[in-house]
């Protein structure tokens, strides 16, 4: 699986809104990473679907899988570094043009939650919790 393309499925979704929010179009093929990747993240943290169904609706359960789920879904995604450091300018370039304004602004406004001292998994919750509350019709957890 070409990692551009699991990188560009990983920022579509944790980006973009669907539901009775803005619905982006998606290849077969990315609609198939995706899958890849929420089964992969779930089996590796055995986090539950109803926690990170109700993400969408801005319920945050402080709960460790949870938490490791979403960095987990950077990591599958080629987005962190060896030293566990999320690559926001490459998750930004990956963003579909359309959407490029809208995703810069939200993760620009939460990227300051992603410091040093903290678990990745709580840098990556506390990036979601903030990106949810600057834009929560823009906001999806896969």
């Amino acid at each position: 699986m070409p990692a551009a393309l699991l990188a560009l499925a990983v920022v579509a979704l944790a980006g973009l809104g669907l539901g009775q929010k803005e619905k982006p179009v998606l290849s077969e093929e990315i609609l198939e990473i995706i899958q890849h990747v929420h089964n992969e993240c779930v089996q590796k943290t055995g986090v539950s679907e109803g926690d990170i169904s109700n993400c969408e609706n801005g319920i945050f359960k402080e709960d460790e899988k949870l938490k490791c789920y979403m960095f987990c879904l950077l990591e599958e995604g080629n987005l962190v570094d060896e030293n566990d450091n999320v690559d926001y300018d490459m998750m930004i370039s990956l963003i579909p043009e359309e959407y490029t304004d809208r995703v810069t602004n939200m993760i620009n406004s939460c990227k300051h939650h992603d410091v040093p001292g903290k678990s990745k998994c709580q840098r990556a919750f506390d990036v979601h919790k903030c990106s949810y509350e600057k834009d929560p019709k823009f906001y999806f957890l896969f």
